[in-house]
């Protein structure tokens, strides 16, 4: 997303790059998984198609390794998202065949001057919650999801994200040392963007799937 005059748009950037690859006797194939903004596989021309993907089968299985063997107490039994684009694009996950989960919705209500994130769908009450979205940034939205989680009375929170950016190193601050003092236990992401993955300490809440098994599962 561009909002300043002169920045690059680099997703049109690396889609020209990829569309003008030299054919190799049938068409480039480029495998998005969770695509934040849908609309850019469509910047792809020429010999260059794009076929869609997501890393939240990397999740389930995760999921049903953790609950394996724990009282149904202590299994993560529902699953939040921090507004309506993540729960559309992510709930059929959720709610398939043998799949018994909680959904749960948040979004941003105005209050005064300020925009508050409350619950606007489900019950988290007496519930083990894991927080699903595609990316994060800073991590701000989710921990204010955390917040509302808490007060309206989950037990014990989670989260998964798809691609961490993380920009100057902000996932400092869900460490347990860190400002949000390990809101979030595990905190699973993908390493879709090693260069910020590996520099996360491998004993603190942080979980990394790789996400290479899953590329392979798709690609045949």
């Amino acid at each position: 997303r561009v909002v300043v005059e002169g920045e690059v748009a680099t997703a049109n950037t690396l889609a020209r790059l990829l569309s003008s690859l030299p054919p190799c006797g049938k068409t480039t194939r480029v495998m998005l998984y969770d695509l934040h903004t849908l609309q850019n596989r469509f910047y792809l021309s020429n010999h260059a198609v794009a076929t869609m993907h997501s890393t939240i089968p990397l999740l389930l299985q995760e999921i049903e390794s953790h609950n394996k063997g724990l009282a149904p107490s202590d299994q993560f039994n529902c699953i939040a998202f921090p507004d309506d684009g993540a729960a559309k694009r992510f709930t059929t996950f959720f709610t398939q065949e043998g799949q018994d989960f909680e959904i749960v919705i948040c979004g941003k209500k105005r209050e005064g001057e300020t925009r508050k994130i409350v619950i606007t769908d489900g019950e988290p009450k007496d519930r083990n919650v894991i927080i699903v979205d595609d990316l994060v940034q800073t991590g701000g939205t989710l921990n204010e999801c955390g917040k509302a989680l808490l007060a309206a009375g989950c037990k014990k929170k989670a989260c998964f994200v798809a691609h961490g950016v993380f920009p100057n190193q902000s996932w400092i601050r869900f460490t347990n040392e860190g400002q949000y003092q390990g809101v979030f236990n595990p905190f699973w992401l993908t390493n879709s963007i090693p260069t910020v993955t590996n520099q996360m300490p491998k004993d603190d809440v942080f979980q990394i799937l790789d996400i290479l098994p899953q590329i392979v599962k798709d690609f045949f």
